[in-house]
C-alpha cells in the first residue's frame, strides 16, 4: 500500500465524495476545488513515496548514517559489460583495512567503519574528539556470474569489484540492434 492511497484527496471522480447542496447532491474533484494545490500534492505525493520505498526492499536497504548522515548508504555505481559486472563505491575517508566485502550466494555485501580520533591542545584547553560509524550496503547479483573470481580493488576512497560472467553467460548475451522506424 503507498502512502497516496491514504490520502482522501486525489481520488478519481468516480471515488468522489457526494456533497449536498441546497439544488441537490454535487460530485466534486480535486481539480474543482483545490486546483492551485494539485502541484503540491503531486510533489508531496513524489516525496512520500521516495522516503518509504526504502522500507519496500528490505535485501535492498543499507546502512551509512553513521559516516555521512544519509539514509540511503554509500552510493554505488554498477555497469555491465560483455565480460563482467563491475560496481563502485564511493567511501571517502576510508582506507582498505576500513573495508569488508563479502559474498553470499548472489548477494554481495560491503562492510565498513570510520574511526576518527583528534587529540590536540589549544590555548591552554586540551581537545578530544572521537568519531565513529559504520556502514554496510547489500547488492543482489544478477545469476550466471563466476562468483569465484571475483576481485575488488581500492584506490583513493572508491571500492571497485569486478565479477566476471560464466562463459555460458557470455554466449547468452546477444545484442540486438535498433533501428529508426
Amino acid at each position: 500500500m503507498r502512502i497516496r492511497d491514504l490520502i482522501p484527496w486525489g481520488r478519481k471522480k468516480e471515488n468522489a465524495p457526494d456533497v449536498e447542496t441546497k439544488g441537490g447532491p454535487l460530485m466534486t474533484t480535486q481539480s474543482e476545488t483545490l486546483p492551485s494545490l494539485a502541484p503540491l500534492q503531486s510533489e508531496l505525493n513524489t516525496l512520500f513515496d521516495r522516503f518509504f520505498e526504502r522500507f519496500e526492499a528490505p535485501m535492498l536497504q543499507s546502512g551509512f548514517a553513521g559516516l555521512s548522515g544519509a539514509l540511503s548508504g554509500p552510493r554505488l555505481d554498477m555497469k555491465e559489460t560483455d565480460k563482467e559486472i563491475e560496481i563502485s563505491l564511493d567511501l571517502p575517508g576510508l582506507d582498505e583495512k576500513d573495508v569488508d566485502v563479502t559474498l553470499t550466494g548472489d548477494v554481495l555485501t560491503v562492510r565498513g567503519e570510520r574511526r576518527h580520533d583528534n587529540e590536540r591542545e589549544e590555548g591552554g584547553y586540551y581537545v578530544h574528539e572521537r568519531s565513529f560509524g559504520s556502514f554496510y550496503r547489500t547488492i543482489p547479483l544478477p545469476p550466471g556470474l563466476d562468483t569465484d573470481k571475483a576481485k575488488a580493488t581500492f584506490k583513493k576512497g572508491v571500492l571497485n569489484l569486478k565479477v566476471p560472467k560464466t562463459a555460458e553467460a557470455k554466449r547468452l548475451t546477444k545484442r540486438i540492434e535498433v533501428k529508426s522506424a
